[in-house]
């Protein structure tokens, strides 16, 4: 069973101004937690998130947890921020750390989704497959030119002048 701690923090939704409270975050990654066989060390909070991410109060108090722990929980990666940018630092040490990071619930957003590649061990960038090209040779098509171009149902007549001074 993998060990986790987990980060909540109270979120304002883009769409309508709905607020996902601190308590709806931990219910939907304790329900996460049970599904995936996880058990949840710790628990930390900040009642509103700021960039950047690792001076919040809830952050370093995370990372100064002295437990061991093989991965951090949010119920989505707006906890944290909505920008990869922001995202980087606190990525980077858990990487360091060699802790891992997942999401309860994953959105569509660009932030979401190379967080979701991240934990699954996904290639940040997917791979272009490459297959081998089945080419035939193609003999030359000439194309003549019309003999005369159907425009006229594009051009609309220009509307009279209202002063007949010009």
């Amino acid at each position: 069973m993998a060990r986790a701690i987990a980060y909540v923090s109270q979120l304002t939704l883009r769409h309508g101004g709905e607020t996902l409270t601190r308590s709806r975050q931990i219910e939907t990654i304790s329900r996460f937690a049970s599904e995936h066989q996880v058990e949840i060390a710790a628990w930390f909070e900040d009642e509103t998130h700021t960039d950047p991410v690792l001076m919040r109060p809830g952050i370093q108090a995370l990372l100064a947890y002295g437990e061991p722990y093989d991965l951090v929980i949010c119920e989505r990666v707006w906890a944290l921020s909505r920008s990869i940018q922001a995202l980087e630092p606190f990525l980077a040490e858990l990487s360091r750390r060699g802790v891992g990071f997942d999401c309860a619930a994953s959105m569509w957003d660009l932030a979401s989704q190379q967080c979701r590649r991240r934990s699954r061990n996904l290639p940040l960038i997917p791979a272009v497959l490459q297959h081998p090209a089945i080419v035939e040779p193609v003999s030359r098509v000439r194309i003549a030119k019309p003999a005369r171009l159907n425009f006229e149902h594009l051009v609309h007549p220009a509307p009279p002048l209202m002063n007949q001074r010009f």
